[in-house]
């Protein structure tokens, strides 16, 4: 029995055709790179397209500036620090900044911004609240509890606020902060003060002077002076009642 003949393989034809495929695996993946690149381009174009769309779409442009919860602070000042314009466009308005560019303000303690579907932009402030009057040099300053100096006293306008001096010798910037280590003594001072405000409203705190040795008061329209010195100052205001009363008995 003759038995046939295996065929011979055609190297020459199986290595042209596994450098054929490897170019269509080649193509196939950079026309695949290709279309992705394409893609993400179109996109880009397009959604750029979109972003100038909407900016310049009329129901996204600023119409109203709303500012509440201001009482000394003109409304003038804050339009200006805020640093916007009419018709700009509220996608590009960040409220974060605003807000930091309204706290710049000496006389604001807290700022915050919201953007109305309308184009209204509603402010919310919180004015510092006046504490103490304070003397420096030729000028009497505004003071809150945060021993911030945020406003120059005007003559007569905070009759009822505590005068302290003797800790501030130089004119000092609108927004300065008091020296901290005298800040904890005058919020106590002041505290000591509010609780006894009652009985203290017949007798004139004239002044609170301080000096290396603490607080004196002074009373009265003699000037009477009451050294109190530091710390324990509620105890100490209440031991100066019991004197004034029996002063009075007399």
């Amino acid at each position: 029995m003759i038995k046939p003949r295996k065929k011979r393989r055609n190297r020459y034809q199986e290595g042209t055709l596994r450098r054929l495929k490897g170019y269509l695996r080649t193509f196939h993946g950079f026309f695949i790179v290709f279309a992705l690149f394409c893609f993400v381009v179109l996109l880009a174009a397009g959604l750029s397209r979109l972003y100038h769309e909407m900016i310049s779409a009329p129901w996204f442009k600023l119409e109203e500036i709303e500012i509440t919860g201001i009482k000394q602070l003109d409304r003038f000042d804050i339009l200006n620090a805020m640093g916007l314009k009419r018709g700009q466009c509220t996608l590009n308005i960040s409220t974060e900044q605003v807000a930091e560019r309204l706290k710049k303000l000496p006389a604001v303690r807290e700022a915050s911004l919201r953007i109305d579907l309308s184009g209204r932009i509603v402010v919310e402030i919180v004015e510092r609240e006046p504490a103490a009057i304070v003397k420096c040099a030729d000028k009497n300053m505004q003071m809150d509890l945060d021993g911030i100096l945020f406003s120059e006293a005007t003559p007569g306008a905070n009759g009822a606020l505590p005068l302290i001096t003797g800790f501030c010798g130089s004119n000092p910037n609108k927004g300065d902060p008091v020296a901290a280590r005298t800040l904890e003594q005058i919020r106590e001072l002041l505290s000591a003060i509010d609780s006894s405000k009652n009985w203290l409203s017949g007798t004139a705190i004239n002044e609170c002077r301080w000096s290396e040795n603490g607080f004196t008061l002074v009373l009265g329209e003699r000037a009477v002076l009451v050294d109190i010195g530091k710390g324990a100052f509620e105890q100490k205001i209440t031991k100066l009642r019991k004197v004034i009363n029996t002063l009075n008995e007399r």
